[in-house]
């Protein structure tokens, strides 16, 4: 096996190790998402729950008599709620069946009846998975300002934000640029593992697999990009997965300037959750590159629009109802490590990250990146191009380191 082949062999064996001891870790000592404390009769308990309809199902009348061995049909009851960091509370306030639900946050404060407080709560169930509608999406907008978990909005590993992302690195990779006119067309490969941290001691373990494909034009350096990113999310015990396409053109402006307008639709969703959207976005990306003795920059300027609306998925049917502004703006610096026709070359890079529009819990985000990359030069593996990398993610109060590697063939 050639040096190109061992090294690339021996990083993606250390990233795959990487990988599957951190990811593991994101949930195996996180808080549950859902965490109810039920009081009645000068009796309380705390369980913890990894989806809402299992939480919201604790204060059914039959689960109550499971959980509290002092409560009973007539007794007044309350249930205090965490859910997925928004505060709630649910009570029996007499000895009805009538419960009554408040979110602070949302402005929410709705009774619910039945002949018997298990069809209230049954109620209670369908209010969260659409019937509520305007309600559910101020508490779903609540969640996307309050949180730093929800799967759609408002945090850097929800689905507008991975959406986002994708647009700038689809105007700015050095793996999307075909290196010269009348370059062969090109697919790509990436996989993105990493654990981030929000307020409220969530954890969130995150795997994402995009696969690109670049379409030259003859006789240019113009060409359409394809992109197509699937998340899978894990906060806690609660799974969400998202994906979307992404389509854009690049267009040379000069030498050492392109820019790439471009369209995408995503749709992430989580049963556990509660959550579900459609994203719709359109984005245009700046790529200007320069050298100076030796070194190579890079300066990337993205500004997009994404607009979040409902969606149905299983018995939820529910609508986010938001409008935000990314813009997006990052630099970079390479250099050649070692000689010859395929160097391996060192890139360090800074994007930072600000949205603009509804309210989301993150606004403000920098990703700081390291990575090794290496040209194909034959061998048994006829890899063109191989970038493996490590980010570290920072801003209001959300944490997350990443490992990524890219291939172009």
């Amino acid at each position: 096996m050639n040096s190109f082949n061992t090294w690339a062999a021996s990083r993606w064996a250390a990233f795959a190790i990487v990988m599957t001891v951190l990811l593991p870790l994101s949930g195996a000592q996180a808080r549950d998402t859902f965490v109810a404390t039920l009081s009645a009769n000068g009796d309380s308990r705390t369980y913890g729950y990894k989806s809402i309809e299992d939480a919201i199902d604790s204060v059914s009348g039959t689960s109550l008599r499971g959980l509290l061995p002092s409560y009973t049909d007539t007794s007044p009851a309350t249930a205090a709620f965490d859910l997925r960091g928004l505060r709630a509370t649910i009570t029996y306030p007499g000895a009805g069946t009538a419960l009554v639900l408040r979110i602070p946050a949302a402005g929410i404060n709705r009774t619910f009846t039945g002949a018997t407080r298990d069809e209230a709560q049954d109620a209670l169930s369908d209010y969260f998975k659409g019937q509520g509608a305007q309600d559910v999406t101020k508490i779903l907008q609540a969640a996307v300002r309050e949180t730093g978990i929800d799967p759609v909005a408002g945090n850097p590993d929800s689905l507008m934000s991975l959406m986002g992302a994708a647009d700038f690195t689809r105007g700015t990779d050095a793996l999307g640029h075909s290196g010269g006119q009348g370059s062969p067309n090109q697919f790509g490969f990436s996989v993105d593992g990493g654990l981030g941290k929000a307020p409220g001691d969530f954890d969130q373990g995150r795997i994402s697999g995009t696969l690109s494909y670049r379409m030259n034009f003859e006789d240019t350096d113009a060409a359409v990009l394809f992109d197509l990113p699937v998340n899978w999310v894990r906060t806690g015990d609660s799974d969400s997965l998202s994906g979307s396409l992404g389509v854009g053109i690049r267009l040379p402006v000069t030498d050492w300037w392109s820019l790439t307008p471009g369209i995408r639709a995503g749709v992430a969703g989580s049963i556990d959750l509660g959550a579900a959207a459609i994203v719709y976005a359109g984005s245009l990306t700046s790529d200007i590159r320069w050298d100076w003795n030796g070194w190579k920059f890079g300066l990337g300027n993205m500004a997009g629009v994404y607009r979040a609306t409902g969606v149905s998925v299983g018995d939820y049917d529910v609508d986010y109802d938001l409008t935000n502004v990314l813009l997006r703006n990052g630099l970079s610096v390479s250099r050649d490590l070692t000689d010859g026709p395929s160097p391996i070359q060192a890139t360090a890079s800074i994007v930072d990250s600000h949205y603009l529009g509804d309210d989301l819990f993150v606004e403000h985000f920098d990703e700081v990146s390291l990575s090794l990359s290496k040209r194909g030069d034959g061998g048994r593996f006829q890899f063109d191009r191989i970038e493996l990398g490590v980010t570290y993610g920072f801003g209001d109060d959300y944490k997350r380191v990443m490992g990524n590697l890219k291939l172009r063939f």
